[in-house]
């Protein structure tokens, strides 16, 4: 059994793995997850653990010895575990599968090379060629080989996301998406933009990361991004494939991302009124069959004919005769659902082609904004926001109007059509004085920072219309960690309860997803906010999670 001397010396060796002397070459045991090995072979526990949060095995760089302890950990039985050290294995396991994978990945696009470096004769190229042999060696199809080979060729132009996975701090997924964004750069701007935003990259989930790649892309070089998008959009088609469940899937693939965006609001919209005409089914069921309806000619009003019933569900039946609709309504006959799309105002005025975003669908390119833009200015009711912002892009005020800014936004050029003329300059060219009286015309309500002075808040239990809007224009997603569900979808939550004595203030209101507002209530789950817009999550493992909206696109 070790002293308490050799006990010291392996704590060392498991705090800072490089402080073995080089010339110690024994093999010893690591101390494991509050684990060690008895006499007998078997294990019992000490009084110090390693894993728990900000121990030495929560925040060991991945290496043989992590592996060995998060092994010994599930030999021992995570059972004996707290929930905070569980966490702390995870965490573990995943940064040492993120080496590993950074391993696998080096070795592939090491053949790689070495297959191209080899005389060039007839067959196959040598991308095809290692393909072959790499699909060999893992059992995997020619396709899933030939992702796992680009995606180590892309991964070996980023020297800073090859880094952080072989640290661990990142995982596949996360380097998988600065391969994807980055992929139409070359190679020198590419990595400028992977050394840039490697760091935290971490703390966001693979949906914050690409939205944040995306708008970087865009900003820095949209040409290169409308080219790749018009040579994808060569490859416009649609896939139909068989589900896993027995099902079937259909998808339209490489379809301009304005319209593909109206599309999935219109059957949204069409959705909803069946829903409110007594359809049986979820929104995203009855989604489902609208889709199908419209792409085989069928009437949506046709699927409140007689309904069928299969498994637990209520589904339409087969082609009815379309009913006419009920005295004083009338089915949706365009794009008429919402769609929340914010863009600068240069952008907007063709000054700048900086990007903009579309709520639950992510970043999207100057010319596919201006084009939904001229498509939602069309329509009855829609509304005009503008958020006034830092340099950097988080909001500190917001104003509304149903008169749109001067100078329409105009739609994309065709496919087939004459180039539209490049931005008349950087995006912090002065925009014209029309749109600056527009700007100037507005009542701007500025938002509530560090401590809050109450001036909206109110007595009842739910917010009045500015007030709500308020919050979650300073929100505009789910807070809780990861969560992207769009503010419009969610509830307004009291931080301390309403009953409890909670403020209808901006200092205590946020958006938050139905399955989060219900988790916040559950055992174990605490939230607080320090200020205004920026929340502290802690949960039952005892870990907490600091929250605050990503920044506006500027």
């Amino acid at each position: 059994m070790s002293t308490d001397s050799e006990r010291a010396r392996i704590r060392s060796w498991v705090d800072s793995p490089q402080a073995r002397p080089a010339s110690d070459t024994r093999v010893r045991d690591a101390l494991g997850a509050g684990f060690t090995h008895d006499v007998s072979g078997g294990y019992r526990e000490l009084g110090a653990r390693g894993f728990e949060g900000g121990g030495p095995a929560d925040v060991m760089a991945p290496c043989s010895v992590l592996a060995e302890l998060t092994g010994q950990a599930l030999e021992a039985g995570v059972e004996r575990l707290t929930d905070d050290e569980l966490v702390g294995v995870l965490r573990a396991a995943r940064r040492v599968a993120s080496w590993q994978q950074a391993v696998e990945l080096a070795a592939v696009a090491e053949l790689a090379e070495r297959r191209v470096a080899e005389p060039s004769g007839q067959g196959p190229r040598p991308a095809e060629r290692v393909s072959a042999e790499v699909a060999a060696a893992l059992t995997l199809t020619s396709r899933a080989a030939d992702a796992e080979v680009a995606l180590a060729s892309g991964l070996s132009r980023l020297d800073a996301v090859g880094t952080a996975l072989r640290r661990g701090e990142i995982d596949l997924a996360r380097a998988s998406v600065f391969v994807a964004e980055l992929a139409g750069l070359d190679s020198l701007l590419a990595s400028v933009l992977a050394d840039r935003h490697v760091f935290g990259a971490g703390g966001r989930t693979t949906a914050q990361l690409r939205q944040l790649l995306r708008r970087a892309v865009l900003a820095e070089d949209p040409e290169a991004v409308r080219r790749r998008q018009r040579a994808a959009r060569q490859d416009a088609r649609v896939e139909t494939w068989p589900e896993g469940s027995g099902n079937g899937a259909i998808a339209g693939r490489e379809l301009p991302a304005d319209r593909a965006i109206l599309a999935d609001r219109h059957i949204r919209a069409l959705a909803r009124a069946l829903q409110q005409a007594g359809m049986p089914g979820t929104l995203e069921q009855i989604s489902a069959e609208v889709f199908l309806a419209l792409l085989t000619g069928q009437a949506p009003g046709s699927l409140l004919g007689s309904t069928g019933q299969q498994g637990d569900v209520a589904y339409p039946a087969a082609a009815q005769p379309p009913p006419e609709p009920a005295p004083g309504r009338s089915w949706p006959t365009g794009p008429l659902s919402t769609v929340h799309l914010t863009m600068p105002l240069s952008t907007w005025l063709s000054i700048s082609d900086r990007p903009g975003e579309v709520a639950g669908y992510g970043a999207l390119d100057a010319w596919s904004c201006r084009g939904l833009a001229s498509t939602l200015a069309g329509q009855s009711g829609t509304r005009y926001c503008l958020t006034v912002t830092t340099p950097d892009g988080y909001p500190l005020g917001h104003a509304c109007t149903r008169t749109p800014p001067p100078g329409a936004a105009q739609p994309p050029p065709s496919q087939s059509g004459p180039e539209r003329a490049p931005p008349r300059g950087g995006p912090d060219d002065a925009i014209p004085a029309s749109a600056a009286a527009w700007v100037g015309g507005l009542t701007v309500h500025w938002l509530e920072t560090g401590a809050c002075s109450h001036p909206r808040q109110t007595p009842a239990y739910r917010p009045g219309r500015l007030l709500e809007h308020l919050v979650k224009a300073r929100n505009p997603t789910c807070t809780a960690p990861g969560c992207r569900r769009p503010a419009q979808r969610c509830d307004i939550d009291h931080v301390v309860p309403y009953h409890q004595g909670g403020r209808t203030c901006e200092c205590n209101t946020h958006p938050a997803c139905r399955r989060h507002h219900r988790c916040k209530g559950s055992r174990g789950w605490q939230l607080a906010m320090p200020e205004p817009g920026i929340l502290a999550w802690q949960l039952p493992h005892g870990r907490t999670y600091v929250t605050r909206a990503d920044p506006y696109p500027i």
